[in-house]
C-alpha cells in the first residue's frame, strides 16, 4: 500500500479534496457571516456563490483524477486483452 503511494500507483490529492472542500464551505460561510456582521450588502452573494463556487472547483480535480482511473482501468483491461 506505501508502496503505490511512493510510485505514484495511489493519489494522496483526491482524499485532500474533500478536506479542502469543507474547510472552503466554512471560510464561505465565515466570509458571509463577517460581510453581514460589517453591514456589507455582498454577504447574500457569497452565502449564495461560495459553496456554489467551491464545489465545482473541487468537482473539477476530482474529475481530473477519476478520469485517470478510468483510463488506467481501460488500459489494464487492453493489456489482458493481449
Amino acid at each position: 500500500m506505501l508502496r503505490d503511494y511512493l510510485l505514484f500507483e495511489k493519489f494522496l490529492t483526491p482524499a485532500a479534496m474533500q478536506f479542502l472542500f469543507w474547510a472552503g464551505i466554512v471560510g464561505t460561510l465565515y466570509g458571509s457571516w463577517w460581510l453581514y456582521a460589517h453591514d456589507n450588502w455582498a454577504w447574500v452573494m457569497s452565502l449564495i456563490f461560495g459553496p456554489l463556487m467551491t464545489r465545482l472547483i473541487i468537482e473539477s480535480f476530482i474529475l481530473r483524477f477519476r478520469t485517470y482511473a478510468c483510463l488506467r482501468e481501460i488500459s489494464g483491461k487492453l493489456d489482458a486483452r493481449r
